[in-house]
């Protein structure tokens, strides 16, 4: 038995030559895992939002820069408001979807995902208010409940919220989603969900570090902005808006594409939003 075992580790210590970057393909494996994650909830900076996406849905309860200040976390477990609406998990058309596997920078978060739904809701609601112009309504997008709610999307293990923020003329789409943070994640502009639109990041007073960005408007009139946190705490919480609707696509007839005035929420305003105390995994 011993000799085996030393046959392994000299196997194992020399290699066999080969062409193969293995740090190239753990980057790229990083990249796709992100790239899932952050498109399951809506949120790709490129235009995945094209493509209509339903995940399932785990409901109910069972001083930014600019000047902008949200508010922080309360104290405590939230009690139950009677604003949250109960979601029904549709039921699967299928197999279910293989549940993401990655290292985290902590472990994984042991919160029940129906009062991390709760929580988080609680805590989200009052933060828009303090930071959405006032005249802007705020609009949850979950069949059903008005008020903007959190979801939890099982196979990739993170909580998003969305919202359309509506005035005459004005409809931006609002999107707020968690993950835990990757042990192999790089940080600031390198972790963003494009890195390309990145136009800044810095060290919070926590230790984490935010990265924002916004894309150029496109010849189509999209557009769109994003604040990314990496938390201190193993959390990533991202916040993107933007201008982009899909119109149809129901009874075989093709969606079609349409885009609005560029969206009112500044990088400044995400940002605060995004820094908010509350928004994390590990309460």
């Amino acid at each position: 038995m011993d000799e085996i075992a030393e046959q392994m580790r000299s196997a194992v210590a020399s290699p066999p030559p080969t062409r193969i970057d293995v740090d190239r393909l753990i980057a790229a494996d990083r990249q796709r895992r992100r790239q899932r994650a952050w498109a399951a909830a809506g949120t790709g900076v490129a235009l995945v939002a094209a493509v209509a996406v339903t995940p399932a849905l785990l409901g109910g309860p069972a001083a930014g820069p600019g000047g902008f200040a949200a508010p922080p976390a309360g104290a405590g477990s939230p009690t139950v408001d009677a604003s949250l609406c109960p979601v029904a998990e549709p039921a699967p058309s299928g197999p279910p979807a293989p549940q993401q596997s990655y290292d985290t920078v902590r472990d994984r978060p042991t919160e029940r995902p129906d009062d991390g739904v709760a929580r988080l809701t609680l805590v989200l609601r009052p933060a828009l208010g303090a930071v959405v112009p006032a005249g802007l309504a705020i609009d949850g997008t979950i069949p059903g409940c008005d008020s903007v709610q959190f979801t939890y999307e099982k196979s990739h293990w993170h909580y998003y919220a969305r919202a359309q923020l509506t005035r005459s003329g004005q409809a931006d789409n609002l999107t707020v989603s968690l993950i835990p943070t990757a042990a192999d994640e790089p940080v600031g502009c390198a972790a963003a969900p494009d890195p390309g639109s990145c136009t800044g990041s810095s060290r919070l007073p926590d230790g984490g570090t935010l990265a924002y960005g916004s894309s150029r408007p496109g010849k189509d009139g999209f557009e769109q902005r994003w604040a990314q946190v990496q938390r201190a705490d193993g959390t990533t919480v991202l916040v993107t808006t933007d201008n982009h609707h899909v119109d149809g696509g129901t009874d075989g007839a093709p969606p079609t594409f349409r885009f609005g005035p560029p969206p009112v929420l500044t990088v400044a305003q995400l940002t605060a939003i995004a820094t908010t105390g509350g928004l994390t995994l590990y309460p």
